[in-house]
Formats: C-alpha cells, structure tokens, sequence
C-alpha cells in the first residue's frame, strides 16, 4: 500500500498539491496584508493633516499658501473662509485634533474623510472611520464649497481628509490633503513576485529530483557501452526509480560479467596458440622440400598474426596503466615520422594546435596506427590532420582509395567484419584493426567514426576530449 505513495507519480501530485496549498496560503496573507494596509490610511492621513495643521497654527493661519508650500505639506488646497467644507462634530478624531492643536473644547472642529467609490477610482464619497455614513449624509457647507471633489485619476486606494476649524466667530480654516496611497510600486506586488519565485523553485527543485536519477543512469549507461565496465548507481528516489536504478545495475553486473568473461576466454586462446606455433615453427625448418617448407612458413606466419590480432582486441583498453597528459601533436607527428621511414605513404598536416588530452600513449598510438594502416592499404597514401573543436581534440585520416558502401559504415568496427575477402588476404587484414582502434579511443572516453569524401576516399576521424584546465 505504502509503494503507491512512494512512486513518482505520487511524489508529482503531492508537490502540485503542496503548490496550490501554497498559492492559496500566500493570497490569504496578500488581502489580509492590503487590508490592513488600506484600514490604515485614515490614521496615515490624520498625521499628514496634523503635521501641516501644526506649522499653520505657529505662522498664525496664513490666509492663503504658494504652491510649493502646499506641495511640501501634501496639501492639495487651504483657504480660510466664512463656511465649513468639513461638518462640525465630537467624534474622537476631532478631539485628537483639538488636543493635538491645544485647542479649546468649544472651539468647533470638523473632520472628514473622502475616499473613492468601489470600482471607481475617480469618484470619492465621504466616508467614515471604516465606511460610508450610514444615512448617506454630505459635508457641510456652501453650494460652491469644495465639498465632492473633481475626478481626479489614479488615486488607486487613496484616502483624503478635509478639516474645518473654526478660528474666531465666522472665520474657517479650510485644508484638504493629497490622496494617501499604499506604499510600494502596487498593492500586492512583492507577494506575488514571492509567490511566483518560490512556485518556480519548487518546480526545478522536484525537476532537478526526477531527473537526476535518470541522468545518472544515461551517463552510466554511456560508460558501460564504451568500455563494458560498470560502476553501481546509488538506488535513491521513488519507489518506481529505485526499481529501475536496481534493474540496470542487475544488468550492469551480468554485461561487465559475460564481457569480462569472454575476453579471458579469448586471451587464454591466444596465449595457448603460441606453444603449438613455436613448436610447428621448429619442425617445419626441418623439411627437406624448399617449396614446402615456404609455404608453411607463410601459413604459420599468418597464424601467428591472427593470433596476435586476437590477443590484442581482447586486451585492448584492459591495461589499467593511470591515463597522464598527453601532448597530442608530438604523438601524431612521431608515429607519422616512424610510420613514413618504414616506406608507408603518409604525411602530417602541419598545424598550430598543441591539444592535450589525458590518456595511454602506447593505446592511443596503436588506435592511430591501425587507422593509418588501413587508409594506405587501401586508400594508396594517408595524410594526418590534428585540430580542436569544441572542446575536442580531433585527428582526420585521409585516403585515396573507393571508401566503403554506407550500408557497411557502421558494420566495419565490428570484430572479424572484412568487407572484400579477396582483398584482405592479398593486404593481410583479419577484420580486427579497426575494432581494435574503437575500442581504444573509447576507453579514453573519445568517438571514432568514417566518412565517405565526394571527391573519393575515405575520413576516418577521432575526437578526444581534452585535459581540462586545473
């Protein structure tokens, strides 16, 4: 019962589950956080009308101001007249007025606060502490008292407050201040800023979870095709990839063992070979016949060449010698110098590339030999290019010769594969120099492939990675 809540299809549906939990906890605490952002802007514009109430009262009620001193007390108008624009009360907020200015009780005194219309922004109506009046009542004062503003735009959630006090019998002090807004570039924005940066780290941290496994096993199983040696992979995870990470292991296990296997099998067939050849060797210097004895030499020399060929495709990238820096220009020039004095028709391109790579040289020498080889076997003559690209270091064998069927690219690196056997036994091929070579570079973590030339002859590359910088 467990399994079913611990696959990754479960731990998906708990994580969009956790996400709209999420999603609706953090709008709950956005409206409740403007709420109260916005149950607060009476007070806020209570202490903007103070504050310039105040300095007005110490100049002795000016009575009129510049627009620079209105804009600096947040005071849209202020005149002094013989009407109210704000009704005389005794609501608690006109006695924090009165003790705030030191104003006598009987002095009359009158605030009100103005806010905009629900869905119109423009259209304010006055209001109370928390809401309209309830009988819907106006402020007081002349017909042409300032008393319901003009529209104004984008007051968003301000709030206003209009004051009235009484000075002397008959004169008014009248102040209306600017709209209150809610602080920050709009309601709500940083929470849902927050919002949607945690929705996606929540998404590439349960992506980064699923897939990892599964990178992991892609990359071991790239490892395993290249060299046929297994590392086990931690089994972690759902219940549904732990299964899977503990299947590939099983195979893992079972391939690395039959290849493992195979190539002793092979090895040890080589190396038991040896004693009867030695021993064929000896008697066949003992015949009489000249002609005879010619022959056998040459069947027991090409016996002792596939051999050897054998021997070597089962060994190869099997040394376990650490991989060392590798200058990758002095390795190719040396064995094209080497290869020419021994009368092979090859040349090295020069170039001003100095790649290195970390590796083998004696496996990477034979890889480059075997694919030299072939190209002047049957290509005539091999030229030799060495180039990086991409964070490889990349060699080009070029040949002469017809190249080989596309059909048969891919089929040649197989072991004991020879595309014309008439051929072969005139050159001496056995079909196992490029698998020999395959196999080499790919122990050194590297790709070898072929390519049929439009102007004729074959390519036959090879791609290193390079050392990486310490």
């Amino acid at each position: 019962m467990l399994h079913r809540f611990d696959t990754l299809l479960a731990r998906m549906v708990m994580l969009v589950i956790m996400a709209v939990l999420s999603t609706f906890i953090l709008v709950f605490v956005i409206v409740q956080f403007q709420m109260s952002s916005r149950d607060d802007l009476p007070g806020r514009a209570m202490r903007v009308a103070q504050s310039a109430l105040s300095e007005l009262q110490v100049q002795g009620w000016p009575q009129s101001l510049p627009v620079e001193e209105l804009k600096r007390l947040k005071v849209d108008d202020y005149f002094v007249g013989d009407h109210p624009i704000a009704r005389p009360g005794s609501s608690y907020r006109e006695e924090e007025l009165r003790a705030h200015l030191g104003l006598a009780d009987n002095v009359a005194v009158g605030v009100r606060f103005f806010g905009p219309r629900m869905g119109r922004p423009g259209d304010f109506r006055e209001l109370t502490e928390f809401g309209p009046p309830e009988d819907g009542s106006r402020p007081a004062g002349p017909p042409d008292a300032d008393a319901s503003p003009q529209p104004q735009r984008d007051f968003g959630l301000g709030q206003r407050i209009m004051v009235s006090i009484e000075v002397s019998e008959g004169t008014w002090i009248n102040l209306r201040t600017t709209p209150i807004k809610l602080e920050g570039p709009g309601p709500g924005l940083l929470p849902v800023a927050v919002l949607v940066v945690l929705m996606i780290g929540i998404g590439v941290w349960a992506a980064m979870n699923a897939i990892n496994p599964l990178r992991q096993m892609a990359k071991a199983a790239n490892t395993l095709a290249s060299d046929y040696t297994h590392q086990p992979l931690a089994e972690q995870g759902p219940y549904d990839v732990r299964e899977s990470l503990r299947a590939f292991n099983r195979m893992g296990r079972r391939l690395e063992s039959t290849v493992a296997g195979q190539r002793q099998l092979l090895a040890a067939i080589g190396h038991d070979l040896r004693t009867p050849i030695t021993s064929l060797k000896l008697k066949v210097e003992m015949l009489a016949d000249a002609n005879e004895r010619e022959r056998m030499r040459r069947a027991l020399f090409e016996l002792e060449r596939i051999t050897e060929a054998a021997l070597a495709a089962a060994t190869a990238g099997q040394s376990g010698k650490p991989f060392q820096p590798l200058d990758l220009f002095s390795l190719v020039d040396s064995l094209v110098e080497d290869l020419a004095d021994l009368g092979l028709a090859v040349s090295f391109v020069e170039t001003d590339h100095r790649p290195i790579v970390m590796g083998r040289s004696d496996e990477l020498t034979r890889s480059l030999r075997n694919l030299i080889e072939n190209a002047v076997r049957y290509g005539e003559r091999a030229s030799v290019e060495l180039s990086e690209r991409q964070g490889m270091a990349t060699i080009q064998v070029r040949d002469s010769g017809p190249g080989i069927p596309v059909d048969a690219i891919d089929r040649v690196f197989e072991p004991l594969v020879r595309l014309e056997e008439s051929r072969n036994r005139k050159t001496g091929g056995h079909g196992l120099g490029l698998h020999i070579a395959k196999t080499l570079v790919e122990a050194h973590g590297g790709r070898i492939s072929l390519e049929n030339l439009e102007e004729g002859g074959l390519l036959a590359t090879i791609a290193l990675p390079l050392k990486a910088d310490a």
